[in-house]
């Protein structure tokens, strides 16, 4: 499947709102998991059906309703009526390929990034849509499959005190995105100290290679640009929301998320001009080398020039040639040759094309 457009022909034709899963399945049962928590308790589950998370909308607590796999259409739609989550909505988290985005309703937050990571062989960077859905007492979060990303999350709620414990659902939902950004961060700069290390090989041995792992590299910062950039639009549009699911005790810490990805997408920025830099400095680097192997070929080609217009005035066969009879006529040749080509020699030295 294509990393930067997911095929959307099962879409064609739908109506808006209309519950389609776009993209490729990475588990294959859905999974629910609960944390319900106050200040004064926590409570942990694993509901096995969706009608059992009804019950968590009318607490006074606050619940983390995560759903591993967005596949499962009915799934997705009886939540939708548990929780009372637009149709639209609904639609953006089955859509895989969806643009990060932020949607503001009457009673409901939507926000959608990509949760980045490095495959096995660490190079090569996967993407992971996160849907996420406020509601004034509950935080639903949707993963494609699942993850240990917001176990930090997990382990500070298990702690008795703490923000979390006390915020309510926006630090909650804060925190997740905080994760979300950081482990960005992260894939970015172990990416970043490869292409800081590509440098010394682009002076010193360029070659095919080489090449090929500066496009690669190349390639995977795009995508990586293609992630973060909007997921930084999405946190300003938080910032500039005056929805009442966003109290002003948790926009400071907004404001602290924004600054992280504005970090984050700087430091893109900077490894994605490296990155041309290193182009410039490779094809610079080859273009030097034809040049020396060029003059090097030119000089030597230059110096067989009146060897050659020597042996070919005296490999002609006229009989009256009188040099051909001297006695020592060849030697007196060969002489003559290599006292031109080291005349030769000594001038190209001098004029420093040597």
């Amino acid at each position: 499947m294509a990393r930067f457009l997911k095929k959307r022909r099962h879409k064609a034709g739908q109506s808006p709102g209309a519950i389609v899963f776009v993209g490729e399945r990475k588990i294959e049962t859905p999974r629910l998991r609960v944390m319900d928590f106050d200040t004064e308790g926590l409570r942990e589950a694993a509901p096995e059906r969706s009608d059992e998370l009804a019950h968590y909308c009318g607490l006074s607590s606050t619940s983390w309703v995560n759903v591993d796999g967005v596949h499962d259409a009915q799934l997705l739609r009886e939540m939708g009526e548990a929780f009372a989550i637009p149709s639209l909505v609904l639609e953006d988290i089955a859509n895989t390929g969806q643009r990060p985005v932020f949607e503001a309703f009457p009673d409901v937050l939507f926000v959608s990034l990509k949760m980045l990571s490095l495959a096995e062989d660490g190079v090569t960077v996967r993407a992971e849509q996160l849907s996420a859905v406020l509601t004034p007492t509950c935080v639903l979060t949707f993963q494609e499959r699942p993850g240990t990303i917001f176990e930090p999350v997990r382990d500070r709620i298990r702690r008795p005190s703490g923000r979390l414990r006390r915020l309510g659902p926006a630090y909650l939902l804060y925190a997740l995105l905080d994760c979300v950004f950081e482990h960005a961060l992260r894939v970015v700069e172990t990416l970043g100290e490869r292409i800081e290390d590509l440098e010394d090989d682009v002076l010193s041995d360029p070659g095919p290679e080489l090449l090929e792992t500066l496009t690669a590299a190349r390639r995977e910062m795009a995508y990586v640009r293609k992630a973060v950039r909007p997921a930084r639009e999405v946190v300003l549009r938080m910032l500039r929301s005056d929805s009442d699911l966003i109290p002003e005790s948790v926009t400071p810490y907004l404001r602290d998320l924004r600054d992280m990805a504005e970090q984050t997408v700087d430091v893109v920025e900077v490894y994605r001009e490296m990155l041309g830099d290193h182009l410039a400095a490779y094809n610079m680097a080859m273009s030097n080398r034809l040049n020396d192997i060029m003059k090097f070929l030119t000089i030597f080609s230059t110096i067989f020039i009146p060897l050659s217009f020597l042996a070919g005035v005296y490999g002609m066969n006229f009989d009256v040639m009188p040099e051909l009879h001297t006695r020592y006529g060849y030697f007196i040749l060969l002489g003559i040759m290599g006292t031109v080509a080291a005349g030769m020699l000594v001038y190209f030295r001098y004029r420093k094309w040597l």
